[in-house]
C-alpha cells in the first residue's frame, strides 16, 4: 500500500514563521518530522506532494525520509483558507491504491490488512452537532451552487454528519477521482462568493461532507470504529 502526505504552503511568504493552525511554527514543524518518520518506520513507500517552499523546508532543510517528493502544488491558485483542496488534488493524482495521512497524524502501528484492502477508507465517522448545523446554514445562503448530491441527501437527512479525513484512501480509485472532480467543481462554482467564506468551515463541506453524501450506498471502512461527536474528541485530540 502506497502512503502519501500533502504539504501546501499556500500564499504564505515565510512558512518558518507561520503556525498553520498549531500553537507555534515549531510545533507545526515538529509534527511533520514525527509523522513522516513514524510512517517511514512502518512503510517502505511514503511519498510527499508539496510545492517549492514545502520541498525546501521538509526535504532540503529537514531531510525528512520520504521515498519520493512531487513538487506540484505551486499550480494551485486558491486562497490559503481552502487548504483541503491541496489534499483533494493529491487524491485525484493517485493511480494505485493509497492511504493519505495528514501531517498531524502519528501512526504507531501498521494499518490492518482489512483496512488496506477496503474500497474506501476514512479515519472515523463524525456525528454532527449544532455547531456544524449552524456552519452549514450560514454557508449555504452565500453559495451560488450546491452539488445535487448534497441537495438530494439533505431531503433524507438534515443533520450534518461527515467522515474525518485525517486518514483517507482506498482501492476504489475511479470513485475517488470522481469525488475529487466534484469537490473542485463545488469550489470553482462558488469562487466569487469565497471572499465571504473566510475561515476554514467551507473545507468541511466540500471535502468531508460531500464525500459522506456521495457514499451512502457504498461501504466505507473507518480506522477508528468509534464515532466521535464533531468537536468533542475527548481523550483523542484537543
Amino acid at each position: 500500500m502506497k502512503i502519501v502526505q500533502t504539504f501546501w504552503s499556500g500564499k504564505v511568504d515565510n512558512i518558518m514563521n507561520y503556525n498553520y493552525g498549531w500553537y507555534s511554527p515549531i510545533h507545526h514543524i515538529q509534527s511533520w518530522a514525527l509523522s513522516s518518520n513514524l510512517l517511514r518506520r512502518l512503510y517502505d513507500n511514503v511519498e510527499l506532494y508539496t510545492d517549492l517552499k514545502g520541498y525546501d523546508l521538509l526535504i532540503t532543510q529537514l531531510e525528512l525520509p520520504y521515498t519520493k517528493a512531487h513538487v506540484i502544488m505551486d499550480s494551485l491558485e486558491y486562497d490559503d483558507h481552502l487548504w483541503a483542496l491541496a489534499k483533494i488534488y493529491t487524491y485525484s493524482l493517485q493511480n494505485e491504491p493509497f492511504i493519505h495521512v495528514d501531517g498531524d497524524v502519528f501512526l504507531w502501528e501498521k494499518f490492518s490488512k482489512d483496512l488496506i484492502e477496503s474500497r474506501l477508507i476514512v479515519q472515523n465517522k463524525e456525528i454532527g452537532n449544532e455547531y456544524f448545523d449552524k456552519a452549514w446554514r450560514d454557508i449555504k445562503e452565500k453559495l451560488d451552487w450546491i452539488p445535487k448530491d448534497i441537495l438530494d441527501f439533505q431531503k433524507k437527512e438534515s443533520s450534518i454528519n461527515d467522515y474525518n479525513f485525517g486518514v483517507f484512501g482506498g482501492q476504489d480509485l475511479d470513485f475517488i477521482k470522481e469525488y475529487s472532480q466534484k469537490a473542485f467543481k463545488f469550489v470553482d462554482s462558488n469562487l466569487e462568493q469565497l471572499h465571504t467564506l473566510k475561515g476554514h468551515n467551507f473545507n468541511l463541506f466540500f471535502e468531508q461532507y460531500l464525500f459522506y453524501c456521495l457514499t451512502q450506498n457504498r461501504k466505507v471502512s473507518t480506522y477508528f470504529k468509534k464515532e466521535f461527536i464533531a468537536d468533542q474528541y475527548i481523550g483523542f485530540a484537543n
